[in-house]
């Protein structure tokens, strides 16, 4: 069985869950590995990143095959089970005649406006996240705890999760609000009831 009887597609659900699981446990003993020896620590680093690297190898090579996939034509009504008629009505593809240049420029405009804010958001968030690493670890050396890395480790692992589990949830449910309007014949209106 694939789905949960109210139709929600569960593995989806649990494959997020696992990817957040190892990014939030890969944080923390990352940050842990910090209190080993230098070689210990190079050692565990790589392990570390080499487990990451193999477990994320069949995530991309489905989403490169999710991305070919819909890359494909997309025929009304295809999934439906219903009979599909072709009228052999054939719109024009490309960009609208009038103003295409200044189209293209707002469209590299926009683009560039959104990855530099993406860009800056990043490293205001790294940059803040490495400041309160760094609080947390004087503050456990100051009070004497026996392993502050250690510690340190599970408190980034468990605020990582508080912010990675609940996204990736909701991108999982997105991506599937998504697919089930795409195979709703009559578009997105029939999949709401508007319309």
């Amino acid at each position: 069985m694939t789905s949960i009887p109210t139709g929600v597609a569960w593995r989806l659900y649990l494959r997020a869950l696992a990817e957040a699981g190892l990014d939030v446990a890969s944080v923390g003993a990352w940050i842990a590995a910090a209190e080993l020896p230098p070689a210990r620590r190079r050692l565990a680093r790589g392990a570390l990143a080499a487990v990451t690297v193999a477990v994320a190898i069949p995530g991309v090579r489905a989403i490169r095959a999710d991305i070919a996939g819909r890359a494909e034509p997309v025929i009304p009504g295809a999934r439906s089970g219903l009979p599909f008629v072709d009228a052999g009505i054939r719109l024009p593809a490309g960009e609208p005649a009038g103003g295409d240049a200044s189209a293209r420029r707002r469209a590299l405009l926009a683009g560039a406006v959104v990855l530099a804010t993406a860009g800056a958001v990043s490293v205001g968030v790294a940059a803040a996240g490495r400041r309160l690493e760094r609080r947390w670890l004087a503050r456990l050396a100051r009070h004497g705890h026996p392993h502050p890395h250690r510690a340190l480790g599970v408190r980034t692992a468990a605020l990582y999760a508080v912010v990675v589990v609940p996204s990736r949830l909701l991108a999982v449910r997105k991506s599937a609000q998504a697919d089930r309007r795409a195979n709703v014949p009559g578009g997105a209106d029939a999949a709401t009831g508007t319309g």
